[in-house]
């Protein structure tokens, strides 16, 4: 009972509730690998399907003349040691130079193979330059062969083809199960049922993980219980990994570019987490051009040109701090064997139950033409 001036606080009983009719998720769920769509029209990862639980790819060199001397050459060695003896054959005619050191450039003709691992038999000062010392990761570069007139075919070589591969990975089940009471009871926020709510929450936490996996996954294959595991981009990049910078500079991130390009690479996707991303909008920030209008200043970097290329900077979220991934699109495909779906499972009771589940893998192409760092701050 109240008397006087009745306020708020004395008829509490029937008040109607004032709740906004909207839930805001405060969890991301967002999946820029992918989702993000480029300037070029393009996701950041390519897709397609598969229709075996293991994906296969091969990987296949050249025999290409070129390479850096293993260990040092002495001035009276009649002999090489390369990095990979099979990509110089009999009859190569060699330049190999020293000059940024001791200012040897010395022609060598190849007169077969040694006896030793990766040795070749040479002629010194063949047609250029005198017999020198020559350092351990000197540049040595064919130049093509000089068999005399009328010369028989030599030996044929020829070098096998890597099979590469990643297993598929069930993503799921994530069951939703939800009583009919439950699902028939009015909720503030929603258009549908509880029913359909929690099972648009369990769709985004699967992709979440999918793209987790895709950055991170380590391959397994358990044939005893029959689980499996992808391999994700740290898995197979492991030709060009920085485990020693700790700050990111445009020096560091142009090495790493660069080793990606005499590969025979041409990355266009950088993928960071928030800080790294910040250090890679600060690099020569003094040169950016700010947008006619006054009112706006900082910058938002969404590519790096460089001396190798354009490359597309992805901000993700579940990229860990001290992680960057470079790679080219074309290099990655995402799988799928079978889609994310959802399915109704039979009724056993007073609840509707259900399941979200997919198989997905990814195909990682020419590892060497990536790279990543695995020590940033």
């Amino acid at each position: 009972m109240a008397t006087g001036t009745i306020r708020t606080y004395d008829l509490t009983a029937g008040v109607k509730l004032d709740v906004e009719n909207q839930i805001w998720t405060i969890t991301p769920f967002d999946v820029p690998i992918l989702g993000t769509q480029g300037a070029d029209g393009r996701s950041a990862i390519s897709q397609d399907t598969c229709f075996e639980k293991k994906v296969e790819w091969l990987d296949e060199v050249l025999l290409v003349p070129n390479g850096t001397l293993a260990s040092t050459c002495n001035t009276a060695d009649t002999y090489i040691i390369v990095a990979t003896q099979l990509n110089f054959q009999t009859g190569d005619v060699l330049v190999v130079d020293d000059a940024a050191s001791s200012g040897v450039q010395e022609g060598m003709y190849v007169t077969g193979y040694g006896t030793t691992t990766n040795s070749l038999t040479v002629t010194r000062a063949f047609n250029q330059g005198a017999s020198g010392i020559h350092s351990t990761a000197v540049p040595v570069v064919g130049t093509g062969q000089a068999n005399p007139e009328g010369n028989d075919a030599g030996t044929a070589r020829a070098v096998d083809r890597t099979d590469r591969y990643n297993w598929t990975q069930i993503l799921g089940p994530t069951v939703v199960q939800v009583s009919g009471s439950e699902n028939a009871v009015q909720k503030y926020g929603l258009t549908g049922t509880e029913f359909d709510h929690q099972l648009a929450n369990r769709i985004k936490e699967t992709f979440v993980s999918l793209e987790q996996a895709v950055l991170y996954g380590q391959l397994l294959e358990n044939t005893g219980t029959g689980q499996r595991t992808m391999g994700g981009m740290n898995y197979y990049i492991t030709s060009n990994v920085d485990s020693t910078t700790t700050s990111l500079t445009e020096t560091a991130l142009l090495a790493q570019l660069q080793n990606c390009f005499v590969a025979g690479g041409s990355p266009d996707r950088i993928v960071v987490g928030p800080k790294q991303k910040r250090n890679i909008s600060a690099i020569n920030s003094s040169n950016i051009r700010y947008a006619q209008d006054t009112n706006i200043r900082g910058q938002v970097i969404d590519y790096y040109d460089s001396d190798f290329g354009r490359q597309m900077v992805i901000l993700d979220r579940w990229c860990r701090q001290s992680d960057l991934f470079i790679w080219e699109r074309d290099q990655a495909t995402l799988m799928t064997l079978r889609p994310i779906t959802f399915e109704m499972l039979a009724k056993t009771g007073d609840s509707a139950k259900g399941q979200v589940i997919g198989e997905k893998s990814l195909r990682f192409r020419r590892q060497s033409w990536a790279a990543q760092f695995t020590a940033l701050t």
